[in-house]
């Protein structure tokens, strides 16, 4: 072996960490000091021994010699140490150099004795000025149930402990990462995490809204935990009381978000929980207000009514299919639509997305549950207006409503007496369409077209054209032709009756087409005067 790898090997047995170090360091200082005192002591001796004249005084001069060599070198060893201790206290200022000397010692020759304890997510204040935390090990953790931590060794390197009947051994100079800004002890934060579910309240969101009003969630609650690990899948002890994920423990403690500004009131959520869970609920609050305009979130309609008006609408539109066999042509006016409205269980949904749940599990937690709170406008101003907005809105539908009943039910009075004025009459003096009139085939043709929601204009115009060059009897025809208005009439029944509105404003319309289903059905299906 080379003269440079014997220094090596030398250099790491004198300063190395581990306990194999150690023990050659107490046996070499062991021998050291020995030799020392052996080599001191024994020149004394001889220097003095010859130059006395009796026995007594010689054995008095080799026991002095022996002895008054021990206490200097305990004082130059203790002097030494303390100089060592000055220059520690110093780099860590700890301001206790009796504290840095008793560290020296065990870090130097020792194995740790020194042992704290982790409960309820901390340290208790009198295990907080031991070395073990505020320079590092050796010495031992014990951690109660519901914690775990994150220890740093001398090279960086972390390791997890988590609750176990034994308590855990540190490494030289291996301690428990520090968080946060406070030096005092009791403000002191650590890398400690509860693993027990966790619950927040009152937590508040300000933002504006896409169109620029400032909109505020107040009250926000919040059940979350650390992200488990599952059963199966864990590698700790079965008789541990919570499973977690390692890698949620090394995302909490190294993910943490930086909020800027400082909230100007503490919210009361210890590490890791506000600089975590906090900027992670915010932020999807926030990016939820911004992205919507204050009508989408505070909507006067709600989810249900939108979902029922939709419904309503496919079943009319499908029942009138079935009756008429025929499509329902787009009206040229749109309705109104509701706002697309952001319900309370919409934004609950979104915490719980597959989405969500991969961001949080990011920085290793999991939501549990959530309550968005209540929606609060700083200047009630804005409100009322709101307010105002909601009901104009809510009456020029009301009025558009009715002006849309009264229009229709306009064109059904005109298409009942076209019927009973043109069909029937007509019917009763000619024996067949033919012998109307052009006049008054092009009065029926535009009345059919200006109702395309009770008659089909296309069928209807296809149903008199063929009648009018059909070479069948004047009779068929026209029973034919009032059959086909029967079946209209059913239909246009059926869908007065699923309108929204009362009973009372629908009666008027129903009993002027019972009436005409009642003389169509009589000129239909009973007998049918023929005029010669």
């Amino acid at each position: 072996m080379s003269r440079n790898a014997q220094r090596a090997r030398l250099a790491a047995q004198l300063f190395g960490l581990t306990d194999k170090n150690v023990e050659f360091r107490n046996k070499w200082r062991s021998i050291a000091m020995v030799a020392i005192w052996f080599l001191l002591s024994g020149a004394a001796m001889l220097l003095n021994v010859f130059f006395a004249q009796e026995d007594m005084h010689r054995i008095i001069i080799m026991v002095m010699s022996f002895i008054k060599y021990i206490p200097l070198l305990i004082v130059i060893y203790n002097l030494a140490r303390r100089m060592a201790a000055q220059y520690l206290d110093d780099i860590y200022e700890l301001h206790d150099e009796d504290l840095a000397s008793d560290f020296l010692e065990e870090v130097t020759f020792g194995y740790g004795h020194e042992r704290i304890t982790i409960r309820e997510g901390k340290i208790p204040a009198g295990d907080e000025r031991s070395s073990i935390i505020l320079i590092g090990g050796p010495g031992s953790i014990q951690v109660n149930l519901d914690n775990v931590a994150l220890l740093e060794k001398v090279d960086g390197e972390p390791e997890i402990i988590h609750p176990r009947n034994e308590p855990w051994k540190l490494g030289r100079f291996e301690r428990i990462r520090e968080i946060g800004r406070h030096d005092e002890v009791g403000k002191r934060e650590y890398a400690i995490i509860n693993l027990r579910d966790q619950f927040v309240s009152g937590l508040p969101v300000k933002s504006r809204t896409k169109d620029g009003i400032p909109l505020e969630a107040q009250g926000i609650k919040i059940i979350f935990s650390i992200l488990r690990k599952q059963n199966n899948e864990s590698d700790q002890d079965e008789n541990d009381a919570y499973f977690f994920d390692e890698k949620a423990v090394r995302a909490l403690v190294y993910n943490q978000a930086l909020i800027t500004p400082e909230p100007s009131s503490a919210i009361g959520i210890p590490f890791p929980w506000d600089t975590t869970v906090v900027p992670l609920v915010v932020s999807e609050l926030e990016n939820l207000i911004t992205s919507h305009t204050l009508n989408e979130i505070l909507a006067s309609i709600s989810q249900k009514e939108t979902d029922q008006i939709t419904n309503n609408e496919e079943t009319i539109a499908q029942m009138r299919v079935e009756m008429t066999g025929a499509q329902t042509q787009a009206s040229d006016k749109k309705e109104a639509r509701p706002p697309n409205f952001e319900s309370r269980s919409k934004i609950t949904a979104q915490f719980f997305s597959p989405e969500f749940k991969k961001k949080a599990a990011s920085i290793g937690v999991a939501i549990d549950w959530i309550d968005i709170g209540a929606w609060h406008l700083p200047n009630n101003l804005i409100l009322d207006n709101h307010k105002d907005a909601w009901n104009l809105a809510r009456e020029n539908a009301k009025k558009r409503g009715a002006f849309e009943r009264s229009k229709k039910k306009h064109e059904m009075e005109e298409l009942l007496q076209l019927i009973g004025d043109i069909i029937i009459s007509n019917y009763e003096k000619t024996t067949s369409i033919s012998k109307l009139s052009n006049k008054e085939k092009k009065e029926l043709e535009q009345m059919i077209a200006a109702s395309p929601d009770v008659v089909d204009p296309l069928f209807a115009y296809q149903l008199i054209t063929e009648h009018a060059t059909n070479k069948k009897d004047a009779r068929s025809i026209a029973v034919e032709i009032l059959k086909a208005f029967h079946k209209e009439l059913l239909a246009a029944r059926l869908l007065i009756q699923n309108e929204n509105k009362p009973e009372f404003e629908k009666q008027t319309d129903l009993e002027r087409i019972e009436k005409a289903l009642h003389d169509v059905g009589h000129l239909t299906y009973h007998y049918v005067k023929h005029t010669p």
